[in-house]
């Protein structure tokens, strides 16, 4: 019996150790998971390949931005009593979104029917359902049925990127590693994630490659969250450099990235990431609702560099080019503007 209850008193304390560790993300874990075991996806968006072809025609667009939505929430236990009345079934209160995702939202709506690519940091602090369904959905989720995302490293703060994985269900992939492409008569577009092993003989690098070589002859971009190069140089962006290198070497037009919170487009660069005529361009487009404030220097690989303005990046796709403006606060003014050419 006295082994019983000490089991029973260790299991109790190892799970409010847990709940307090993780703010209570433990358990909308545990309610997440279930719920997907309820009710699996249906798997028809992609086909064998692990690819998406958009609707026939050498003209689209899409829309792209990523570090969206920071509603403000007071400390670690409003987050934990929200996590804990998620894995419940129970109302919470309205979190005040930030500005800068309400911004951006309204260009969505400004532009509907265009594709969205969500370029990871959806939803902070951690990426748990409960921040993606109160913070998220009634901003950005009303563009879910036409977005295309890719996970940053705050949705890997949960285990697993659970959250993000729930949240987007099919639109995430195949399965629950993060990558996929879209495909159209002329370009392949791959969703890639920055944040698992992108060396080569890795899944994600045969996969590349795989991909590249049954589409020769279409123009290649990619999107991720982390940029290979950037005029803020950060931590672990070894898989965001492997997969930019790999990119650039198969002739790659742009890479689309965010993780800093500005707008920044680079010159053409190699696979190391040196200036070059023929290169591959990175657009940093980070801004899509948290913003840095304040001067941030170029370096020699900055093209063009916007801080304090939150913004989504157009992209006007025809056969061998594509156009892109950057659409700032409240409006459709571009602040940016220019065409890339596919060789």
């Amino acid at each position: 019996m006295l082994r019983k209850r000490g089991l029973f008193i260790g299991a109790i304390a190892l799970a409010l150790v847990a709940s307090a560790a993780t703010e209570g993300a433990i358990f909308s874990m545990i309610a997440s998971g279930f719920g997907r075991i309820t009710s699996p996806a249906d798997q028809t968006l992609f086909d064998g390949g692990r690819i998406h072809d958009l609707p026939d025609g050498s003209q689209f667009s899409l829309l792209a931005a990523g570090d969206i939505a920071a509603c403000d929430v007071d400390g670690g236990f409003d987050r934990s009593n929200r996590n804990l009345r998620y894995t419940f079934g129970m109302e919470r209160p309205t979190p005040k979104p930030n500005e800068g995702m309400v911004a951006t939202s309204s260009i969505l709506e400004q532009n509907a029917g265009i594709p969205v690519l969500a370029l990871g940091d959806l939803a902070y602090k951690r990426g748990e359902p409960v921040s993606f369904q109160d913070c998220y959905d009634p901003y950005w989720g009303k563009a879910k049925a036409r977005t295309w995302p890719t996970p940053g490293n705050h949705e890997y703060q949960s285990l697993g990127a659970y959250g993000y994985f729930d949240y987007w269900r099919e639109r995430a992939g195949p399965d629950r590693n993060g990558y996929y492409a879209l495909r159209t008569e002329n370009w392949i577009l791959l969703s890639l994630n920055s944040e698992i092993d992108a060396s080569s003989g890795s899944e994600q690098a045969d996969w590349i490659d795989s991909v590249l070589s049954l589409n020769k002859g279409k123009c290649v971009g990619a999107f991720y969250h982390k940029p290979a190069f950037s005029a803020v140089e950060r931590r672990r962006s070894e898989n965001a450099k492997l997969l930019f290198a790999r990119l650039a070497d198969a002739g790659a037009v742009f890479v689309l990235n965010g993780h800093n919170h500005f707008f920044e487009r680079t010159v053409p660069l190699d696979a190391e990431g040196r200036p070059t005529i023929n290169g591959t361009t990175i657009f940093v487009a980070g801004a899509g609702g948290k913003v840095t404030s304040g001067n941030v220097a170029g370096n020699d690989r900055t093209a063009e560099l916007i801080t304090e303005i939150p913004g989504v990046l157009k992209l006007d796709f025809l056969a061998r080019s594509v156009s892109w403006s950057y659409l700032k606060e409240y409006g459709l003014d571009a602040i940016s503007a220019g065409t890339l050419r596919c060789s």
